[in-house]
Protein backbone atom coordinates (compact mmCIF):
# COMPACT_ATOMS: atom_id res chain seq x y z
CA UNK A 1 0.00 0.00 0.00
CA UNK A 2 1.34 3.44 -0.93
CA UNK A 3 1.71 6.00 1.85
CA UNK A 4 1.14 9.72 1.75
CA UNK A 5 3.13 12.25 3.70
CA UNK A 6 4.05 15.87 4.21
CA UNK A 7 6.77 17.95 5.79
CA UNK A 8 5.74 21.16 7.55
CA UNK A 9 8.36 23.87 7.99
CA UNK A 10 7.91 26.11 11.02
CA UNK A 11 9.22 29.59 11.79
CA UNK A 12 10.90 28.51 15.06
CA UNK A 13 12.61 25.34 16.27
CA UNK A 14 10.58 23.02 18.49
CA UNK A 15 10.72 23.78 22.20
CA UNK A 16 8.76 22.42 25.16
CA UNK A 17 6.24 25.24 24.71
CA UNK A 18 5.75 24.73 20.96
CA UNK A 19 5.48 20.95 21.37
CA UNK A 20 2.77 21.46 24.00
CA UNK A 21 0.86 23.75 21.62
CA UNK A 22 1.07 21.18 18.79
CA UNK A 23 -0.03 18.25 20.94
CA UNK A 24 -2.85 20.28 22.53
CA UNK A 25 -4.12 21.12 19.03
CA UNK A 26 -4.19 17.43 18.17
CA UNK A 27 -5.90 16.52 21.45
CA UNK A 28 -8.57 19.16 20.77
CA UNK A 29 -9.22 18.15 17.15
CA UNK A 30 -8.76 14.39 16.89
CA UNK A 31 -10.17 11.31 18.62
CA UNK A 32 -6.94 9.91 20.01
CA UNK A 33 -3.28 10.91 20.31
CA UNK A 34 -0.63 8.38 21.22
CA UNK A 35 3.07 8.95 21.85
CA UNK A 36 5.62 6.30 20.98
CA UNK A 37 7.59 5.56 24.14
CA UNK A 38 11.15 6.83 23.70
CA UNK A 39 14.16 4.55 23.90
CA UNK A 40 15.14 1.32 22.22
CA UNK A 41 14.02 -0.76 25.19
CA UNK A 42 10.43 0.49 24.72
CA UNK A 43 10.13 -1.09 21.27
CA UNK A 44 7.08 0.26 19.46
CA UNK A 45 4.89 0.67 22.54
CA UNK A 46 2.74 3.77 22.83
CA UNK A 47 0.87 5.61 25.55
CA UNK A 48 -2.43 7.35 24.98
CA UNK A 49 -2.22 11.02 25.84
CA UNK A 50 -5.17 12.81 27.42
CA UNK A 51 -3.19 15.90 28.40
CA UNK A 52 0.05 17.61 27.38
CA UNK A 53 1.21 17.04 30.95
CA UNK A 54 1.55 13.33 30.09
CA UNK A 55 4.15 13.90 27.35
CA UNK A 56 7.24 11.74 27.74
CA UNK A 57 10.47 13.74 27.49
CA UNK A 58 12.63 13.00 24.47
CA UNK A 59 14.53 14.89 21.80
CA UNK A 60 12.96 12.77 19.04
CA UNK A 61 9.18 12.53 19.39
CA UNK A 62 6.85 10.23 17.49
CA UNK A 63 3.06 10.33 17.64
CA UNK A 64 0.16 8.39 16.19
CA UNK A 65 -2.97 10.48 15.70
CA UNK A 66 -6.24 8.61 15.13
CA UNK A 67 -9.53 9.77 13.66
CA UNK A 68 -12.12 7.07 13.03
CA UNK A 69 -10.51 4.22 11.10
CA UNK A 70 -7.71 6.47 9.85
CA UNK A 71 -4.38 7.21 11.53
CA UNK A 72 -1.21 9.13 10.81
CA UNK A 73 2.33 9.11 12.18
CA UNK A 74 3.98 12.42 13.07
CA UNK A 75 7.68 12.92 13.78
CA UNK A 76 9.44 15.94 15.22
CA UNK A 77 12.78 16.67 16.84
CA UNK A 78 13.36 19.20 19.60
CA UNK A 79 15.48 22.07 18.23
CA UNK A 80 14.46 21.42 14.59
CA UNK A 81 11.89 23.33 12.52
CA UNK A 82 9.98 20.54 10.77
CA UNK A 83 7.19 18.06 11.42
CA UNK A 84 7.10 15.01 9.17
CA UNK A 85 3.90 13.03 8.70
CA UNK A 86 3.02 9.79 6.99
CA UNK A 87 -0.28 8.01 6.58
CA UNK A 88 -2.55 6.32 4.13
CA UNK A 89 -3.88 8.16 1.08
CA UNK A 90 -7.50 9.25 1.35
CA UNK A 91 -10.09 10.43 -1.16
CA UNK A 92 -10.89 13.40 1.08
CA UNK A 93 -8.23 15.52 2.70
CA UNK A 94 -5.54 13.17 3.96
CA UNK A 95 -5.24 13.03 7.75
CA UNK A 96 -1.46 13.41 7.34
CA UNK A 97 -2.16 16.89 5.94
CA UNK A 98 -5.13 17.69 8.19
CA UNK A 99 -3.08 17.40 11.39
CA UNK A 100 -0.80 20.19 10.11
CA UNK A 101 -3.38 22.67 8.83
CA UNK A 102 -4.30 24.53 12.02
CA UNK A 103 -0.89 24.55 13.69
CA UNK A 104 0.62 27.99 14.37
CA UNK A 105 3.94 29.05 12.88
CA UNK A 106 3.90 26.91 9.74
CA UNK A 107 5.52 28.68 6.81
CA UNK A 108 5.34 25.87 4.25
CA UNK A 109 3.92 22.38 3.78
CA UNK A 110 5.81 20.17 1.32
CA UNK A 111 4.40 17.00 -0.24
CA UNK A 112 6.64 13.95 0.24
CA UNK A 113 6.71 13.56 -3.55
CA UNK A 114 8.48 16.93 -4.00
CA UNK A 115 12.02 15.53 -3.97
CA UNK A 116 13.55 18.78 -5.20
CA UNK A 117 12.17 20.83 -2.29
CA UNK A 118 12.89 18.10 0.27
CA UNK A 119 16.51 18.00 -0.94
CA UNK A 120 16.71 21.78 -0.47
CA UNK A 121 15.35 21.49 3.09
CA UNK A 122 17.88 18.77 3.87
CA UNK A 123 20.72 20.79 2.34
CA UNK A 124 19.65 23.78 4.49
CA UNK A 125 19.85 21.58 7.60
CA UNK A 126 16.14 21.66 8.37
CA UNK A 127 15.66 17.90 8.06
Amino acid sequence: MISRGYVAVLTEPHSDASIHIIVQSWLDRFEKVEQVCPGIQAGNSTITLTSVDELLKSDHLQFRILQGDDFVWAYLTRGRRVIETTGLPNEKIALCLDILLELPGITEIVDQADDRRLDELERDGLM
